[in-house]
């Protein structure tokens, strides 16, 4: 029986600022800012066996924020 693991990725941008950051929590871990941009990101999680389950986005004026849900499957 597989069981599965969830991670998610977060990313928030100020536009006029120039302020952005993506930051990961993985299982049993807490939340931590990453180097790089999103796609960077999401593609070594996806290297680590992590696949893309959901996405949302918002945003209101010059702010953005984006999460994703990720999860990979767990040995027993």
């Amino acid at each position: 029986m597989t069981t599965w693991e969830y991670a998610s990725v977060i990313t928030a941008n100020e536009a006029e600022s120039n302020r952005a950051g993506v930051s990961v929590k993985l299982p049993g871990g807490h939340l931590e800012r990453q180097s790089g941009d999103t796609s960077s990101v999401l593609n070594r999680l996806g290297s680590e066996g992590w696949e893309l389950v959901s996405y949302h986005s918002s945003g209101a004026g010059t702010w953005g924020f984006e999460q994703f849900w990720l999860k990979r499957p767990t040995s027993v």
